[in-house]
């Protein structure tokens, strides 16, 4: 018979903490290094306490409060992990919120010379609130005691947020000794040159990494003085919409630093839209830019050995969208992050007060519609069920097998974040990536961080370059990039020299006008010779016209898609490029698809996980340009299965069935419902309740559509059990 209700939820732990199995690319963890935030597969972030309404069953929770005390945050972090979840702290590195450093309120002395400024002298404020930091010795040893007092609390991860700084900034009193200590000249403001905005955005850059290798260094031993270990991660944005934003980080140069121990990959509607404001296609779609900013997250971290969380929010803090706005960005968003196979891991949301409570402006105020609530539920459920790795489906049925061109790759690098570019910044770099991604191919960038690693070039058989965009601040990282070509890998290398000259600069310094022109002397090809030219087994293209112009879809599509469908054929891609015109990647029972430039069909008894009724469907078209995300149930339609639980909104704990009856566990956040899809397997029920932890019947909906059930009922944080007796 059925184990009784309490001793399934007291079972419920253990699922609810399934460990986190590494995707193709990456790297287990050890088991001397591992902690327990590195195994959770979903976390969500909160200001708040444990709250029912925020219940939201996840393996991890993480704290914000930045600036919380000992005591305070000793209490929030404790109401979680009474939850049997495990307990991370993320506070800004970047900005002071609450004004407890620069005002003095920390040491008792204020720093005003520390806060970002611009060139007129006023502070750079984010969202006008806080101000933005230079991270100087002060700032460092405000966030290291933050990070000790983090791990006294019982934090099991630390999470220094968005370590960066704007590019047109360093007029702060502060960073100008920094600049002079660390060039050897006298200050420059960043305006005065291409080559002082270049040597400014490397520095804060630099600055950044230090911190980061600070905290992280901090983190590890004040848990290992307590017997402990703790993980740190970090939470960053994209490169991408850092370029919209004109903000420099360490990106792919933190890439190598052996205590940090993951990425949580920032994307939601903001940095989406923030690209598409600085790409001037006429093509370009919310998709696209979506599928951009993961794609970054997904090269960066893939067989490095950090895990990496990608974050996809259902909101953003504007008040001037509507719920309807945001539903429709966020299927586009959470489709193009499921789209990556190597990654299973996701921070499911961030703040989940703005969807969940009341007095909030977001939307058009709060809490947010029920339907869409419900359909956030479902697809929390389906990111927890999500396994690694996939396999990509004919847009035709979505079933028949199918290969897809990889290995083809956009050079990025973080020095892309200090270039001065003219309007349209993205229109060099999206203009290499978005034309083969809207084609269907899944191109990814190239981190040029990475390109001194063993066997990382490898992994790409046609890499796009140019250095109007950014410049390698390594040779080593040319010297990568020339083995790779003699070892049989097609070089497209667009655009002129873009020379920027310096006696600080690498290629200066050995005699070079530019990177470019290194480059080219490695690889014995003329600088100015257009066309192909064999180098070893490999091959270089020399094109002098700047990539910008393929953000026209004409000369994408008469130029640009042409090219490198030649460059694959000369790297021994059999066939040359095999556009799709559309995405459908099937992982375990789910289907994810995007229809870019021409329509997919789904055959097939299909949930679509979008559907707050989570009915059942068949034979599903996708129109051009909609994302839409399924679960396969035409195998469970089979009777002689048995009854079982097609779909439901999060989380399924566990489900029994036998010839007499069904009982099923479900955990969800108080005040949204619970929706379950059941097929029934022709049986029909004799009695069907809904059960608290107490035993106290709830009020359950159901709707009979053929052989499935559709219950609708209370969420109960502690989990609710849905018992059937067949008749």
């Amino acid at each position: 018979m059925f184990k009784s209700h309490r001793e399934i939820l007291a079972t419920a732990t253990v699922i609810c903490c399934t460990a986190f199995r590494p995707a193709a690319g990456q790297q287990p963890e050890s088991r001397s290094t591992a902690t327990r935030f590195l195994q959770a597969k979903t976390f969500f972030q909160t200001n708040a306490g444990y709250d029912p309404r925020l219940a939201i069953a996840a393996d991890a929770v993480v704290v914000h409060r930045h600036g919380e005390r000992l005591p305070q945050l000793t209490g929030v972090l404790e109401s979680w992990a009474r939850r049997q979840v495990a307990v991370g702290r993320m506070f800004f590195a970047d900005s002071d919120a609450g004004d407890s450093y620069w005002k003095g309120r920390w040491d008792g002395r204020e720093h005003p010379d520390e806060v970002e400024r611009w060139a007129d002298g006023q502070v750079v404020m984010c969202a006008g609130v806080r101000p933005y930091m230079l991270p100087t010795e002060g700032w460092t040893r405000h966030l290291q005691e933050m990070t000790r007092l983090s791990i006294d609390a019982g934090a099991q991860a630390i999470l220094p947020e968005e370590p960066l700084g704007h590019l047109h900034t360093g007029y702060e009193a502060a960073f100008k000794p920094i600049w002079e200590a660390r060039y050897g000249r006298p200050w420059q403001p960043e305006s005065a040159s291409p080559e002082a905005l270049f040597l400014t955005g490397r520095l804060k850059a630099e600055l950044y990494l230090e911190l980061e290798r600070t905290l992280a260094r901090t983190a590890k031993a004040h848990a290992a003085s307590l017997g402990r270990e703790v993980a740190v991660c970090l939470p960053v944005h994209s490169i991408y919409s850092n370029i919209a934003a004109k903000l420099a980080a360490p990106m792919g140069s933190a890439a190598g630093e052996p205590d940090i121990d993951a990425y949580i990959g920032q994307v939601w509607t903001g940095p989406v839209n923030w690209c598409l404001a600085h790409y001037s296609s006429p093509d370009k779609t919310f998709f696209l830019s979506a599928y951009a900013l993961y794609d970054y997250f997904d090269a960066l971290a893939a067989g490095s050995g950090k895990k990496l969380w990608m974050l996809v929010d259902p909101v953003e803090d504007d008040p001037n969208h509507t719920w309807e706005e945001f539903q429709q960005w966020y299927q586009h968003c959470l489709v193009a992050m499921l789209l990556f196979p190597r990654v299973a891991s996701y921070e499911v949301m961030p703040w989940p007060e703005r969807i969940f409570l009341p007095g909030h402006q977001t939307g058009g105020g709060t809490p947010a519609p029920e339907s869409y609530r419900v359909v956030l539920l479902s697809t929390i459920q389906a990111m927890q069920d999500m396994p690694p790795g996939g396999q990509w489906r004919q847009p035709d049925d979505g079933r028949s097998p199918t290969g897809t061109t990889s290995g083809i790759g956009v050079a990025v690098a973080d020095s892309a974040l200090w270039e001065s570019e003219p309007p349209g910044a993205l229109d060099g770099l999206f203009g290499m990536l978005l034309p083969l991604v809207r084609i269907g191919l899944p191109a990814t960038a190239c981190v040029l961080e990475r390109s001194t690693e063993p066997g990382y070039l490898m992994g790409f058989r046609v890499i796009a370059l140019s250095y109007e965009h950014l410049k390698p601040v390594d040779p080593q990282y040319n010297r990568a990039l020339a083995a790779w070509v003699e070892q049989g890998g097609s070089l497209l290398m667009l655009g002129a020299a873009e020379p920027l000259r310096d006696d600080l600069l690498w290629w200066t310094q050995a005699g070079y006008d530019s990177p470019l022109h290194h480059l080219m002397a490695l690889l014995k090809v003329p600088l100015d010779q257009e066309g192909w030219a064999q180098v070893g087994r490999g091959w270089v293209f020399r094109r002098t016209a700047s990539p910008r112009a393929f953000a026209d879809p004409a000369v994408a599509r008469e130029v640009y898609l042409p090219l490198v469908d030649e460059a694959a054929v000369r790297a021994g891609i059999k066939g040359g490029l095999a556009p799709m015109g559309a995405y459908c990647l099937r992982r375990g029972p789910y289907v994810i698809a995007h229809a870019s430039s021409r329509p997919v069909q789904v055959v097939g008894s299909v949930i679509d996980v979008f559907d707050p009724e989570l009915a059942v469907r068949e034979d599903v078209r996708l129109p051009v340009g909609a994302s839409g995300l399924f679960r396969d149930v035409s195998e469970a339609l089979d009777a002689s299965r048995g009854p079982a639980v097609l779909h439901c909104t999060h989380r399924l704990i566990r489900q029994e069935h036998d010839p007499g009856g069904s009982r099923v566990v479900i955990r969800g956040p108080a005040g949204t419902p619970g929706v379950v899809r059941l097929f029934t397997a022709g049986r029909e029920p004799a009695e069907l309740t809904v059960a608290d932890l107490g035993g106290g019947r709830q009020p359950v909906d159901t709707l009979a559509e053929g052989q499935t059930l559709r219950l609708r009922f209370d969420n109960q944080p502690d989990g609710a059990t849905i018992e059937i007796r067949w008749r």
